[in-house]
């Protein structure tokens, strides 16, 4: 049985797709015309749910997982895996059930066709319950576009590819083939529709930059555009070129994180917050909800971060104890803090008085030494060498000179 979905995706649509997944699909094209090859049907993993605990309130959470694997297309694979219209309508289904809390996208593909990835990136973005996209070794193209579109994004570990971030075509010329076999194509467009088939013709020569510009320059721009808006701040020149990473080296980037499929379904359960709408059936309504850093009150609860709805936090018993210890401990801090200040100040005001007054008496010294008779007097008789010591006793001195004088 041919899937025609799948082969008129592969050769005639644009995708967004990582290069290598596009010649592992030659084989696949080559089976088109060989009578021995065979697809055999396959199953679409269907969606699972999982239930774990949130840290903050430690009530349990059903969290829904959902798988996005292989190359995507807009329609379901007889030989492959779900396409997004019917992944979209899981994600919806899980939306708007009482009984899923939060949902996960568990994602290996290289991409896909460019149709259905916005239509499914749109119903991701839409989501009223939390959702997390986890990539499981592989997320380009067309399934990095979709994962964008998540509250979060974690990779299960630091070599998973992620990126690629661009639009190509791939198209075999098969008339060629028909033609040795001796079959004869004839093309009459109406003479209103001469450029009915002009883009394609110059494709088939080679001609490739009418395509290129008016085409594929706009898919690109598109998704290059759903990119940064939901990664705010993301380099374009560096990260929207079409290559790929490594997630050790995008991690608040193109990534939140790194870490297991437990850890998403549990960053699913801690998004996920429940409260009666209080109608009379008891529904329960979902509210998406974002964390708060507010790293400091944070570390004085004993908790990573707060989750909050409508700007608003709440901190148990617990928390609220361990946040009134720490203020205590900082009120107490500061007092003793302000307590050493004052005696430092006192200190070093004693410090400069003393100064002051040694400035004083120094000048004060100075003063004298300049001053009339500031000079050890020194008697000395006729003939006589000067004395070595000077004479400081001026009372003696003077009664030398008297008697001098009287000579």
């Amino acid at each position: 049985m041919i899937n025609y979905a799948l082969i008129k995706s592969i050769l005639s649509e644009a995708w967004a797709i990582d290069e290598q997944s596009i010649e592992m699909m030659m084989p696949m094209i080559d089976g088109l015309f060989n009578p021995n090859m065979a697809f055999e049907p396959g199953k679409p993993n269907l969606p699972e749910a999982r239930v774990s605990s949130s840290n903050s309130s430690g009530s349990s959470r059903n969290v829904n997982v959902i798988t996005i694997s292989g190359s995507l297309t807009k329609d379901d694979q007889f030989c492959g895996p779900a396409g997004m219209a019917t992944i979209g309508n899981w994600i919806l289904e899980a939306d708007a059930s009482e009984n899923v809390d939060s949902i996960v996208l568990r994602i290996d593909s290289p991409g896909g066709t460019v149709a259905g990835t916005e239509e499914l990136g749109n119903i991701i973005k839409n989501t009223k319950k939390p959702i997390v996209a986890f990539i499981e070794d592989l997320g380009c193209s067309a399934a990095y576009w979709l994962a964008c579109n998540a509250d979060e994004i974690i990779a299960n570990n630091t070599t998973a590819i992620v990126g690629s971030i661009g639009v190509l075509v791939s198209f075999a010329d098969v008339q060629p083939m028909w033609e040795a076999k001796g079959v004869k194509f004839h093309k009459v467009a109406a003479p209103q529709s001469e450029e009915k088939t002009s883009m394609f013709d110059k494709l088939k020569a080679g001609d490739y930059a009418q395509y290129k510009n008016e085409v594929l320059k706009p898919l690109a721009e598109k998704f290059i555009g759903v990119v940064t808006a939901n990664r705010p701040g993301l380099d374009e020149k560096k990260y929207c070129t079409g290559r790929t990473f490594f997630a050790k080296d995008v991690v608040g980037d193109l990534i939140d994180s790194i870490g297991s499929l437990d850890q998403a379904i549990q960053t699913a359960a801690n998004l996920s917050v429940k409260s009666p709408s209080g109608s009379p059936e008891g529904k329960i309504e979902q509210t998406k909800f974002f964390i708060m850093k507010y790293p400091k009150l944070a570390k004085a609860a004993g908790v990573e971060s707060f989750e909050a709805i409508d700007d608003t936090i709440d901190l148990t018993a617990e928390m609220a104890e361990a946040v009134e210890t720490a203020l205590t401990a900082a009120e107490t801090a500061a007092t003793d803090l302000a307590a050493r200040t004052a005696e430092l100040a006192t200190s070093e005001q004693a410090v400069a008085d003393a100064n002051l007054t040694i400035q004083q008496l120094t000048a004060r010294v100075t003063e004298l030494e300049a001053g009339p008779g500031a000079k050890s007097a020194i008697a000395v008789t006729e003939g006589d060498a000067v004395a070595d010591e000077p004479i400081t006793d001026f009372r003696g001195a003077f009664a030398e000179a008297n008697k001098f004088k009287t000579k």
